[in-house]
């Protein structure tokens, strides 16, 4: 079972976090409740405390180290015992992310970094569920340079990662559930549609045709997580294996 203690005698990490995200006013009712979380070890309640309050993210997004920051603050997930309450708290961080705003140029590309921090700390079915929010975010944001990197040709990370069966590979290293599959292959899917769209917009043919391909292949494998369904009768009522929710 995981360490639910957060303070670190030797640099007092969490307490240096709570007020750099309280802007470090010391007497603020946010960083007395964070201080008042710190003391009893409960990092549930801290990271409860912290996901309710956007201005700290509103002030991630616009700092330098607000990555670092965000990747201490992600780890806290570790200390929280309850499997289903990390969860829900992993799915609050991404959403406040979401949320932000700041007067920085590249305020995507920054959400973007910090979720790939969430994403490189969590494993499993989490990691499909935040790669998804990741690319939903790239495509979907109305940042044009973040849409752009998923081009094909572009040689960015996320955008290879939507060429041919990488991400399948990718997914070969997750214990994930078909319904977890289903649910990113339909990101993914939708992802490479509007590349194809704003390729088809920018006269890029080839590119078009090749975000147009990928966009089949992933409704391909989206059918293809079928095929593996469970189904038995019992007593003569038939049972079928129920694919999980929406990413979305």
């Amino acid at each position: 079972m995981a360490s639910t203690t957060l303070v670190n005698t030797a640099d007092a990490a969490e307490l240096r976090l709570v007020h750099f995200l309280g802007d470090h006013d010391a007497t603020s009712p946010f960083v007395l409740s964070c201080e008042s979380a710190i003391t009893q070890a409960d990092a549930a309640s801290l990271l409860t405390t912290i996901t309710r309050h956007q201005p700290a993210f509103n002030r991630l997004i616009s700092n330098e180290e607000g990555v670092g920051a965000f990747s201490l603050l992600s780890a806290l997930l570790d200390r929280v015992t309850d499997a289903n309450q990390a969860q829900e708290l992993m799915k609050n961080l991404v959403s406040a992310v979401e949320a932000a705003t700041g007067n920085v140029d590249d305020i995507i590309g920054n959400k973007i970094e910090m979720l790939c921090a969430l994403y490189n700390l969590r494993a499993g079915s989490e990691k499909c569920w935040i790669l998804a929010r990741i690319l939903n975010l790239a495509a979907f944001s109305g940042d044009e340079a973040s849409l752009m990197t998923l081009l094909p040709g572009r040689k960015s990370t996320l955008g290879q990662l939507l060429e041919g069966n990488n991400l399948e590979r990718l997914l070969e290293g997750f214990d994930s559930n078909d319904g977890d599959k289903r649910a990113l292959y339909s990101v993914a899917a939708k992802v490479v549609a509007k590349v194809a769209q704003v390729c088809k917009d920018k006269n890029l043919d080839k590119e078009a045709t090749a975000a147009d391909s990928a966009k089949q292949k992933f409704l391909l494998k989206i059918l293809a997580t079928y095929s593996s369904t469970v189904s038995h009768t019992e007593h003569g009522t038939s049972y079928i294996e129920q694919p999980c929710s929406d990413i979305l």
